[in-house]
Order: C-alpha cells, then sequence, then structure tokens
C-alpha cells in the first residue's frame, strides 16, 4: 500500500511540474473556472432575491451548501476528471492496454493520466463563499471540533462523487460507447445543490438513495446550519455521509475491478 502511495504521490508531482510548465494557459483556466463558479453564485443571489428563502432556507444558508459544493467537486474535476475518458479514450481506442501492463492500480492510473490543476480555483471559491457565509452568521457554531467535523465531510462528499463516477464510468466496460454515462449523470449534480424538500417524492428518493448527490452538498452542509424547523430531523442525513460514501466506494471499486476483468483489447 505504501508503494503504491509513494509511487501515485510522484506521478502526481511529475504532472504538477509538467502544468506548471505553461503558466499563462494554468492561469486562464483557472480564471475560466473561478468564472463558472461566480456565475453560480449570482443565479443564486437572483433566485433569492425573489423569494427571500427557499424552502425555509436563508440567502446566507444557501450560499453556504453552494460553496460547500463547490470544494468536492472541484476535488473530483482535479484529481479524477480523467474518468470522462475512459470509454472513447482508453476502452475503444484501445489505450487501456499500456494501463494494464504497469504495476499500479488502472484506476489511480486513469486518474493520473490528466490532472487539471486549474479546477483547484473552485475549491478555493467555494472555501471562501462558506467563510463569508459563516461571517453572515449562516452558521452559529464554528469552533475547532465543528472545522473538523467540516473536512470529514467534505471528504466523505469528494469520495461520494468519485464513487458515483467510477461506478458509471465503469459501465463501459459492459457497454462501450463514446460518450458513456458519466454525462448524463453528471447533470444531476446540480439537484444536490438545493433543499431536498424543493423535489417531487420521486426526484428525493433518487438523489438520495439511487444517485446520492443530495449527500455531495445539501445534507453534510446542512449539518452546520440551523435551517428551517421542519428540518429538524436533518442531522440523521448529515451524519450518514461517512457512511454513504464508504459504502459506494466499496460497490464502486468492485464493479471497476470486475469490470477490468472482463477488458478485452480492441485486436481481440
Amino acid at each position: 500500500m505504501w508503494h503504491t502511495l509513494s509511487i501515485s504521490w510522484a506521478l502526481l508531482v511529475m504532472v504538477f511540474k509538467r502544468r506548471l510548465q505553461y503558466r499563462g494557459d494554468l492561469i486562464i483556466q483557472s480564471l475560466d473556472e473561478l468564472l463558472r463558479g461566480v456565475v453560480a453564485i449570482i443565479m443564486l443571489q437572483v433566485y433569492v432575491s425573489r423569494t427571500q428563502s427557499i424552502a425555509g432556507w436563508g440567502a446566507e444558508e444557501l450560499l453556504f451548501i453552494l460553496g460547500f459544493a463547490m470544494v468536492p467537486l472541484a476535488l473530483f474535476h482535479c484529481f479524477c476528471g480523467n474518468l470522462y475518458q475512459l470509454s472513447s479514450h482508453y476502452l475503444i481506442q484501445g489505450n487501456f492496454d499500456r494501463v494494464l501492463l504497469r504495476p499500479m492500480p488502472t484506476f489511480i492510473q486513469v486518474c493520473s493520466d490528466r490532472i487539471a490543476i486549474e479546477d483547484l480555483s473552485g475549491a478555493l471559491l467555494g472555501i471562501a463563499v462558506m467563510a463569508y457565509a459563516v461571517s453572515q452568521g449562516a452558521v452559529n457554531d464554528f469552533s475547532l471540533p465543528m472545522l473538523g467535523l467540516l473536512l470529514l465531510m467534505i471528504l466523505s462528499s469528494f469520495c461520494i462523487v468519485v464513487a458515483v463516477f467510477m461506478l458509471f464510468a465503469a459501465s463501459s466496460f459492459w457497454f462501450e460507447d463514446r460518450v458513456g454515462m458519466v454525462p448524463p449523470v453528471y447533470n444531476l449534480m446540480e439537484f444536490g445543490r438545493w433543499p431536498v424538500a424543493i423535489y417531487h417524492w420521486s426526484v428525493q428518493f433518487l438523489i438520495t438513495v439511487l444517485i446520492p448527490f443530495a449527500f455531495i452538498a445539501f445534507y453534510p452542509a446542512s449539518l452546520f446550519l440551523e435551517g428551517p424547523s421542519a428540518y429538524a430531523h436533518g442531522w440523521w442525513y448529515a451524519m450518514a455521509t461517512p457512511l454513504v460514501a464508504l459504502i459506494f466506494l466499496s460497490i464502486a471499486i468492485a464493479v471497476w475491478n470486475r469490470g477490468v476483468g472482463r477488458y478485452h483489447s480492441t485486436g481481440n
């Protein structure tokens, strides 16, 4: 395990050095990622300015949830965004063959082929947004233990994002298609940024049980917010976030390994 971690770290450092050779491009791409986040913030402010609150959640609380969502998603795009290319680049074009020849976990190899450092700017923006929301009174108790809990929730949310897309990317081992299932599923993540009460029960079931995008932002972030009185029981969902991450990550790893086992080269 330690050998794998040391090699993974070496690969990560190498990728960082390679990307820093083109600092101009890196800065422009980082600004593009920041602009996307700013647009999301502006849209949220537009919604709140018209309704004052959404399902009982105020502007500062919704801003905290949005900032929370930005962090795990940015980390996913940075370290695991190459999963989008699994079907078209690796499986259909046969580039997965060289992955199998290396003495490293296939998932780590696929992800480390492209590390998008510029997406880390989105994580920094998310942290800044959460800090601003806290300064505006969105969070009543933000002690050191709560900060540690926040880090745990962000890590758990990141693992859930990775698990979901690892699972759907692995479906390409059975159903080869240049687009794959990852892009359509990606659009569902937007549902996780908003209070689940605004959705029909079928959508709530979808993003809570089947594809747990509600655990990426709303449920874990709500643990730190007072929220409407009708949501007093919601901390159960929030505290379940690490467990959901563990369950889905275990399923995703098992499906990925099963898919790798049935992979056949394009020449066969």
